[in-house]
């Protein structure tokens, strides 16, 4: 598989400048990211999503580890291949839709002569053809961040990264963000984003990473994550035999609903054994759900209730 992007055993200290020790934010971080994937880094606030976006641009030197674009180190001349949209990103807002890409267009060294038809092309692409002469200053949330992506991908990256894209948004502004980056990741972009909202995450990424305290946590492929893994039978009220006869089967526990004569059962596996035992036992099931764990479940099963400063 190629990978457009490689980060191995990635760290990063920062030195007090009164006691001069060093605190590590980021430990041996190593992610591979295929060419073409999407892929989300989750986490709690502090828990080094921007500290490795920095690394990336060279904002940040690492303490230790490689970066690796494409198979080679990475220098200035690979990340010019790269689209970046950070979190809080800033414009001269005097200037309008078309003035601010033109001015872009400027930075990344586009030809004055194929200058305009590049505006008019991202413009184009990013749904901005109704604000192309509006001020800055004048636009909401939403389109700012169209603007934010526009300028990321003006000069055709082969892999885009943004950070909290969705931060801020409402839910039309999210749902418009996720469709233009499917749009974007069609035309064969690779994306790496990260995000506090996992239903963004669940809904764009082939592969999600969850960090905390600068510490990689698990790499889940979205595709895998939500195959069932158990099951929920729900009965009338079992007798004493079958609860005895369940009690000794692996991987079920029993569950006796307080309001109502029902028992579910949370079965793992042999769910055919349980289902058998039931109806031997002469309880009628009333229902069989098949289970699988959110993305939700899996995070909080990492970083719990742990609420990390700005």
């Amino acid at each position: 598989m190629n990978h457009v992007l490689e980060l191995d055993n990635l760290s990063k200290d920062y030195r007090s400048d009164w006691t001069f020790r060093a605190t590590r934010v980021l430990h041996s971080l190593s992610l591979e990211i295929a060419s073409g994937e999407c892929f989300g880094l989750l986490g709690p606030n502090g828990a080094g999503k921007t500290t490795t976006f920095k690394l990336i641009f060279g904002f940040l030197r690492p303490t230790e580890g490689e970066i690796r674009f494409e198979g080679k180190a990475i220098n200035t001349a690979e990340r010019a291949a790269i689209g970046f949209l950070p979190e809080h990103p800033y414009f001269y807002d005097y200037l309008t839709v078309s003035e601010t890409l033109k001015l872009f267009a400027d930075l990344y060294g586009i030809q004055r002569s194929n200058r305009q038809r590049s505006v008019d092309e991202v413009i184009e692409k990013v749904g901005l053809e109704h604000k192309r002469r509006a001020a800055l200053r004048s636009l909401s949330k939403g389109t700012l961040q169209r603007v934010g992506i526009a300028q990321a991908v003006l000069n055709h990256p082969r892999l885009l990264v943004l950070d909290e894209p969705m931060s801020g948004l409402d839910p039309i502004g999210r749902r418009q963000m996720r469709e233009l980056i499917h749009d974007i990741r069609s035309d064969g972009t690779s994306v790496i984003f990260s995000s506090h909202i996992l239903t963004d995450a669940e809904a764009l990424c082939d592969r999600v990473a969850i960090l905390k305290a600068g510490r990689l946590q698990e790499v889940i492929k979205i595709a895998d994550h939500s195959s069932t893994d158990r099951y929920e039978i729900r009965i009338s009220t079992p007798t004493e035999a079958l609860r005895a006869a369940i009690a000794v089967l692996p991987d079920v526990s029993i569950v006796d609903h307080e309001e109502s004569a029902t028992t579910f059962l949370h079965v793992k596996s042999g769910v055919d054994q349980v289902v058998d035992q039931i109806r031997a036992h002469g309880v009628s099931i009333l229902g069989l759900t098949p289970k699988s764990t959110s993305l939700e479940e899996r995070f909080l099963s990492h970083v719990g209730n742990d609420r990390v400063p700005d």
